[in-house]
């Protein structure tokens, strides 16, 4: 039995580690993260979100810099924008809000599908487009 509790032991440890390792910015490479995502490189933005996203308390963060991204026109954060606006345009009770957040979810994937066309972002351009289509009518 103690044994298995060491193991045990042992493997959260290193999980713990390998999770730290990959999800957090140490301390002395943060300041040239964040002086490369000012500058406006994807890979350092996307490298905060994943920090942020991975530290609790700080999804407002987060989230800025997904929005700087989308700014930028990263295909994978407009996707996501895209997605996430639809899926809150699916629940929105309000026609007016609704259709603002399928707008803003239409015109998002189609920026994702232009800057970086696959099919899975083309078929969520169609899907709300349909959406948009049917709300008008």
């Amino acid at each position: 039995m103690k044994k298995l509790s060491i193991l045990l032991w042992v493997a959260m440890v290193t999980a713990c580690a390998a999770r730290d390792e990959g999800d957090h910015i140490s301390g002395r490479e943060k300041a040239a993260v964040m002086e490369a995502a000012d500058a406006g490189d994807v890979v350092a933005i996307k490298r905060l979100i994943a920090h942020y996203e991975a530290t609790l308390g700080n999804d407002v963060l987060a989230e800025q810099w997904r929005e700087r991204a989308c700014a930028l026109g990263d295909a994978q954060e407009l996707y996501y924008l895209a997605a996430r606006r639809f899926a809150a345009a699916e629940v929105e009770g309000d026609p007016a809000l609704r259709h603002a957040l399928l707008e803003e979810a239409h015109a998002a994937a189609k920026r994702s599908h232009v800057s970086q066309p696959d099919h899975s972002t083309q078929l969520l351009v169609e899907q709300i487009g349909r959406a948009v289509q049917a709300l008008e009518e």
